[in-house]
């Protein structure tokens, strides 16, 4: 029976470092006396090595802002827009790699490198009065993936904490019920982005025999304490899965501890009769994912051959044998053609899965000595064509690597001339699932030795210590650590959702809901890493069907006075400390004036209409006039609405189309310097 579903996890957001990522500084004061000079700088900070807390300068751009727009009388501040990263290749993508899959690998195993924190740092200099302010941002997680131009603009922000929180994916979009040969590689790769964090990982499978009968859920492999943002390597296919001979389907998917299932279920048909020609491709995928691809139809292979030759001068008695041309060296490469053969099942959405192949950075052949890296040749592909029946592509490939001998040895793993080992060094706290320590301490890199005397290998050789790794060295205990201790609790979080309930009964409105996290639930090792996780469980319990069940119900036949908070502070119609004209401002419906000449008071107070208004849908005019032509800018809102419009010079104002109900009482208009 596979696992049931795990409930209230809390999904983390990315940033998908194969598409373009920009960041905008808002706009300086926009009360400057003059905006001449004005210059922004944007710092993008890195781990000094994967995982690292330790987060250095990369590199600082500068720019200027946009011009001020002024549209019908109001002003636009657009602030200096930053493209720090600009797709594949770019600042954060460049730092990641991806991590391929051992030849015929059988355990999960951790890739470090795919992921990385960051954080960028916004300064802003010039201008009169000098500005020289400085902020930074919270730190952000970026991944080594990408998805399509039109669904980053849809999804970009919200694809790892909403879009995971309902599919729970893994890293591939190759179609489900995957025909598969019983000896093939097949890999899935699975992002670690939510809270509270298995403690361990287990992939689980249930096969189908030919008979009808139907497994129980089996724990094939494990992984302790995988690391927040981490991406999870996991071998499915059939024999690193040990799926008997007899079994028609198999079902994987990864469980916590608890054996609640935190991903969704692939399932793979097995191929029991075979093909005359079967061969694999192993490429990753847009999202990071390593995908195989088997390879049914027919292929060649062709040797290309380049010679260069040097002349000879030939002596005078030279033999008849004598060569008046020396070749000098020969470098040939294979090239192959192959058929993906018809597929047998969603041969239309195969079809368009191919684009994969053509945009894969990275690609390999299968073979019985390993991973062959590959450069796919073919550069166009019908993705898509109507009232088609059977399916099939060919595409041509080049090994990358030369050939100048011929050999056809079995295959054979080297034997090294002096034993090597992995020596521990640079301890990190081990956390569970809310971020607060474990008593465990890892070592975050191994440095190689010689395992005879433990001298340093030469050259030396650091690399990641993750699980999975062959040379991976375990956790040790520290009696000394408070187990679920951390140095930076998180805040209390308690405030309103973002969703209304609607489900309330005919004449009552329904109103949000209170969210509360408690102070201390998640912990970090870093400043603002638990408060991070604080709002990530905020944000996942922040949905319509919370709102349904905790939000409040209220009678909406009340009528709702207006009123108006004007927070400039104003000594009759100026500006206190200045001679600026302050607004004074007038609040109308279309069928009566509500509140009239209302200026700014120190300290602000609230002026509530005589009048009301009933619960429906209402346009609002507001009148603002100024004494004098030197006046002092300012933008009126409407909070609870999210409504504001800026005031530039005297004239009328419009709010159209609010939705007032009883409990807006009493709807505030504010009144805030620019």
């Amino acid at each position: 029976m596979i696992d049931p579903i795990a409930t209230n996890l809390s999904y983390l957001p990315l940033k998908f470092s194969r598409n373009k990522l920009s960041h905008t500084i808002e706009a300086a004061d926009a009360g400057l006396e003059s905006r001449v000079g004005l210059k922004y700088f944007l710092t993008i900070n890195v781990p000094e090595f994967p995982f690292s807390d330790n987060l250095v300068e990369l590199h600082t751009s500068s720019g200027r802002e946009k011009p001020v727009e002024d549209m019908s009388g109001v002003q636009i501040f657009s602030g200096a827009e930053f493209k720090y990263n600009s797709g594949r290749n770019g600042k954060v993508d460049g730092l990641l790699s991806y991590t391929k899959p051992s030849r015929q690998q059988a355990a999960l195993s951790v890739s470090v490198s795919q992921t990385m924190a960051f954080s960028l740092t916004e300064r802003i200099t010039g201008g009169l009065p000098a500005v020289d302010t400085e902020k930074a941002l919270p730190k952000m997680y970026a991944i080594k993936a990408g998805l399509s131009n039109e669904d980053f603009y849809v999804y970009g922000e919200t694809f790892w904490r909403k879009w995971q929180l309902g599919r729970k994916q893994f890293l591939t979009w190759q179609p489900n019920y995957k025909r598969v040969d019983c000896a093939q590689e097949e890999y899935l790769y699975f992002l670690v982005n939510f809270t509270p964090k298995p403690t361990e990982l287990r992939l689980k499978v249930q096969f189908y025999t030919e008979d009808g009968i139907t497994s129980e859920a089996i724990t094939k492999m494990t992984l302790s304490n995988p690391i927040l943002y981490s991406v999870i390597c996991c071998p499915v296919g059939a024999s690193a899965l040990a799926i008997p001979a007899d079994a028609t389907r198999y079902d994987v998917w990864l469980s916590n501890e608890q054996d609640k299932r935190i991903s969704e279920v692939r399932s793979y048909i097995l191929d029991q009769l075979g093909e005359l020609y079967d061969r694999s491709i192993l490429f990753v995928n847009s999202l990071g994912g390593w995908d195989t691809l088997r390879l049914i139809g027919q292929a060649q292979r062709i040797l290309k051959v380049a010679q260069s030759v040097a002349a000879v001068e030939r002596p005078a008695d030279a033999k008849i044998d004598f060569s008046e041309l020396k070749i000098i060296s020969i470098e040939g490469e294979y090239e192959f053609q192959i058929s993906t053969g018809f597929f047998k099942r969603d041969a239309v959405n195969y079809l368009r899965y191919l684009d994969e192949l053509l945009l894969s950075e990275e690609m390999y052949l299968i073979t019985d000595k390993g991973h062959r890296p590959l450069q796919l040749l073919t550069s166009n592909l019908v993705d898509q064509a109507d009232n088609q029946d059977l399916v099939a592509r060919t595409f041509n490939f080049r090994v990358l690597d030369t050939v100048e001998n011929f050999s056809d040895l079995p295959a054979s793993e080297p034997v090294p001339e002096r034993e090597t080992i992995w020596r521990g060094m640079s301890l990190r706290q081990v956390l569970d699932g809310f971020g607060k320590r474990t008593g465990f301490l890892a070592f975050e890199k191994l440095e190689k030795v010689y395992a005879d005397d433990n001298a340093l290998y030469k050259p030396y050789t650091v690399k990641i210590n993750y699980q999975g790794d062959p040379d991976y060295v375990e956790p040790i205990f520290d009696s000394t650590i408070t187990v679920g201790g951390t140095p930076y609790p998180s805040a209390a979080i308690s405030r309103l959702g973002t969703f209304k309930r609607n489900n309330c009964a005919a004449g009552y409105v329904g109103g949000p809901a209170t969210i509360t996290v408690n102070a201390g639930a998640y912990g970090g090792e870093n400043p603002g890493d638990a408060n991070a996780l604080a709002e990530a469980r905020f944000d996942s319990l922040d949905t319509q069907a919370f709102a349904n069940t905790n939000g409040t119900c209220a009678l909406n036949n009340i009528p709702v006075h207006l009123a108006i908070l004007h927070k400039i502070p104003m000594t009759g119609t100026n500006v206190t400390g200045s001679t600026d004209a302050g607004p004074v401002i007038d609040l109308r419906t279309p069928g009566a004036e509500m509140i009239s000449n209302t200026v700014g008071q120190n300290p602000p107070a609230l002026r509530t209409s005589a009048g009301t208004v009933n619960p429906g849908t209402h346009n609002f005019i507001i009148e603002v006039e100024y004494s004098s032509p030197q006046i002092r800018k300012c933008r009126i809102s409407i909070p609870s609405k999210n409504r504001e419009v800026i005031i530039s010079k005297a004239g009328y104002y419009a709010f159209d189309n609010v939705v007032v109900n009883s409990s807006d009482e009493p709807l505030t208009f504010e009144v805030n310097p620019l």
